[in-house]
């Protein structure tokens, strides 16, 4: 298994096994429709790609923003401090700022495979929003409540990356057929949040329709019944939030562009000779 002592030590990794790979092995894999595709994107798309990644820069700006307007007009129904809201405040503006630096950087990208990271990077910001909604409200457990977030959030984050750079190495071994480690507990992680968005979605759909039948009474009696201890319950549930936190690199994370986009990148003018690029095509002059 791969040792994820160093985060740094990690990426650098990533870049020597890119770095190990030939134009001539690269030239193989890539051909000129994948490369259209990291810069063009889909051909039949009914919106252009600026339209779309401001589409997306809306969507993980709004929850930002509506925290932001919550806490400084301290609503009745919301029982805040000065503190809470500073807190609250402070982090919806950190997430804007977060938005709004993807945006700006992916346009540095080629252009599909920037919209493609951005859309990851979007739904990463939806999430932390939805966690961090609620840290401007104040109850009897707020301070519990607030460590918690500051321990997940951190937790959530660290996981996405180490989970992340273990799919740029399975894509390398599959792809060019090296013979890297894995982690394959990573790998179990990433299929399991796939199985419970699925499995959420059912639920909710049988909810919606059973609702009505549903008895809450019963279902505690039947917890109850079990013997399940809270600790366990408490295990269960951070286990379920931990995976839970997976969803958008399930969803939008594509390996296989990171990759192909570094590539790309360094063999720029031998593919581009390859191919027939004009410069201006190239370049974007």
């Amino acid at each position: 298994m791969v040792k994820y002592n160093e985060v740094g030590g990690f990426m650098k990794k990533i870049e020597d096994y890119v770095s190990n790979i030939s134009f001539e092995e690269a030239y193989v894999k890539i051909d000129r429709n994948k490369i259209d595709y990291l810069i063009k994107g889909d051909s039949n798309a009914k919106f252009p790609i600026r339209i779309k990644k401001i589409g997306f820069l809306a969507i993980s700006l709004f929850m930002p923003i509506m925290m932001i307007l919550s806490y400084t007009s301290a609503k009745d129904n919301l029982v805040t401090t000065v503190f809470s809201r500073t807190i609250a405040i402070t982090t919806a503006t950190s997430l804007i700022l977060i938005s709004l630096f993807s945006y700006f950087k992916s346009r540095h990208f080629l252009k599909n495979y920037g919209y493609k990271e951005f859309i990851y990077s979007s739904l990463k910001i939806l999430f932390l929003s939805y966690i961090c909604g609620s840290i401007g409200t104040v109850d009897s457990n707020y301070i519990i409540h607030l460590v918690t977030i500051i321990i997940y959030v951190p937790t959530c984050l660290y996981l996405c990356y180490i989970v992340e750079k273990n799919m740029l190495i399975e894509y390398i071994n599959l792809t060019f057929g090296k013979e890297y480690k894995t982690n394959k507990i990573l790998s179990l992680l990433v299929k399991m949040a796939g199985i419970i968005m699925i499995l959420g979605l059912v639920i909710v759909h049988l909810y919606r329709i059973n609702k009505s039948w549903i008895d809450k009474d019963s279902i505690n009696d039947s917890i109850n019944g079990l013997g399940v201890s809270m600790t366990l319950i408490v295990i269960a549930g951070a286990f379920f939030m931990i995976i839970i936190s997976l969803l958008p690199t399930y969803i939008s994370f594509k390996a296989d562009l990171r990759i192909q986009n570094k590539l790309v990148i360094k063999y720029s003018e031998e593919f581009r000779e390859m191919y027939g690029y004009y410069k201006e095509e190239w370049y974007g002059e």
